[in-house]
This record gives C-alpha cells, sequence and structure tokens, in this order.
C-alpha cells in the first residue's frame, strides 16, 4: 500500500506548520525555519515550500490536518520536543497523497535540531486515507539507558459497506548521536468487516498492548505484545432492529526480539506492504 519513496523526492514538498498536531508545536513556523532554512513562506503565512530544485506554488489547505506539524514534549527527556514533519508533494491531486515524513529531536530552548530522520513514503495514501499522525511516548525503557519514543499512524477508508481502520505504530531510539528506527510498522489496533451498510455484516476488531520483558536479546529488552480480538455478526431481528452477536473474544501473546537492528515484528501484525 504504501510505497517508498527516493530522497530527490524532498524537491516537491509543501510544509504546513498551520494545522500542528499538538499544542507543543508552540511557534510552528519558527520550528520550521530552523530546521529547513531553504523553506520558503507562503504569503499567508500559513506554510512553507521547500526547492532545493523546484518552485512550488500550491500548499496544503488549512482543513488537511493530518498533514501538518505533529509534535510532542518528550517525557522520558523532558528538555527535548519531538516533531514530525510531513513533506507532501504538493503535484498530486485531491485525493492522494504522496510523500515523506521527517522526525525531528529538537532542542526546547533553541529549536535547534539535534537529531533527525527521513522516512521515505509514509505520507502517501490511496483510497485507505491517513487520518492521523501522532507521537506515543510511552515508557519504552529498552535498555538501562535507552528509552524509545513511538510514531502512530491511523489509516482508513471512507465505506460503509466495507470499512477498514488501521493504527501503525513505529519505535525510534537516539543512540551515538544519531536517530534511529528500530521498530518498523507493527499494527496495535484495527477493524474491518463486511456488511450490507444498513445492519447484517460481519465485522473484526483488534487492539494491541505492549509489555518491556526483562529477557533481553543484543542489549535491548524484549517487547511483550499481547493482540485482543473480537467479532462481531449482527442481524436485523423480527422486528428490523439492528442486534449485535458477538463471538467469544480471542488473545493472542507475541514476543519480539531484537535482532541487533530491528525488532522482529510477527507476520500477523505487520503493516500491509513489508
Amino acid at each position: 500500500m504504501r510505497i517508498l519513496l527516493p530522497v530527490f523526492f524532498l524537491c516537491l514538498t509543501s510544509l504546513s506548520p498551520a494545522r500542528a498536531a499538538s499544542g507543543d508545536c508552540g511557534d510552528a513556523a519558527a520550528l520550521v525555519q530552523q530546521a529547513y532554512p531553504k523553506a520558503q513562506k507562503s504569503a499567508d503565512g500559513a506554510s512553507f515550500t521547500l526547492v532545493p530544485h523546484t518552485s512550488i506554488a500550491s500548499t496544503l489547505p488549512e482543513s488537511d490536518a493530518p498533514f501538518g506539524l505533529a509534535c510532542k514534549i518528550w517525557p522520558a527527556h523532558d528538555d527535548l520536543l519531538l516533531v514530525a514533519v510531513p513533506l507532501i508533494d504538493s503535484a498530486n491531486g485531491d485525493h492522494l497523497h504522496v510523500g515523506d515524513i521527517e522526525l525531528l529531536v529538537v532542542d526546547r530552548k533553541s529549536l535547534r535540531v539535534r537529531q533527525r530522520l527521513l522516512q521515505p513514503g509514509l505520507m502517501t495514501d490511496d483510497a485507505i486515507a491517513i487520518r492521523k499522525v501522532e507521537f506515543d511516548t510511552g515508557r519504552y525503557a529498552l535498555a538501562p539507558e535507552v528509552t524509545a519514543f513511538g510514531l502512530r499512524i491511523e489509516m482508513a477508508n471512507h465505506s460503509q459497506a466495507t470499512p477498514f481502520t488501521e493504527t501503525d505504530l513505529r519505535l525510534y531510539t537516539v543512540a551515538s548521536d544519531a536517530l534511529r528506527l528500530v521498530l518498523d510498522g507493527l499494527v496495535v489496533a484495527g477493524h474491518g468487516g463486511e456488511g450490507d451498510a444498513s445492519c447484517a455484516g460481519s465485522f473484526h476488531s483488534s487492539q494491541v498492548s505492549l509489555a518491556m520483558s526483562p529477557a533481553r536479546h543484543h542489549g535491548y529488552r524484549d517487547i511483550i505484545a499481547v493482540e485482543r480480538s473480537n467479532t462481531d455478526n449482527p442481524s436485523p431481528d423480527q422486528n428490523g432492529e439492528c442486534q449485535s452477536h458477538p463471538g467469544k473474544p480471542v488473545k493472542r501473546t507475541y514476543r519480539l526480539r531484537y535482532g541487533g537492528s530491528r525488532y522482529a515484528v510477527p507476520a500477523a501484525l505487520k503493516v500491509m506492504g513489508l
């Protein structure tokens, strides 16, 4: 579903700080100017255009909330601000987004970027659209001196008959003064199924919770992922009222081990396309 884009794709991007996904962004324009000195501000000040090679006239609409900056103070290091910057190809149509996302670790006082990591293709969608991008700053204590943070991306379609939603999690650490991806594309929530758009159908949903295990591999603790799945087969009763018919909940437990560069993700919990 997602397409990995080459780094040169950044020559056709638009940055939109006007719809920051979190109040932690503060002065979003100042953040963008500090991180991207060559970015040019639009006349209304609502967006920037990054133009290493190509000038882009159009910008993202203010209502396009998932494609604005997302910011969150990192509780494990409260002098730092986590920033996600969508880099969108403004040459594409309104119903298809193609682009990357760049993660920044920023000094809260000076706004100096300490670390950054480009994630190609993460802002590309199609019929299954990106709905939300947010940081997860749960206590992912992978090692005594290593705490990870997460990035969650929620996607959904617009179908009532065949609904689909999915939330994907990626984990990142700062090691040797570099920002690194250590867990890629773990599905932590989902819903889907097929029905007649009024009542009858067959649907499923799942939620995944994570916990740190004392066991270690290559210096990092194992992650225990517990998936809880539910099903429902609603149908109208003799009076035409829609009645739920839930199945028995299912619980599955997985152990994610660090292989030296990444955690291995079980096939059952992998993001589509990985």
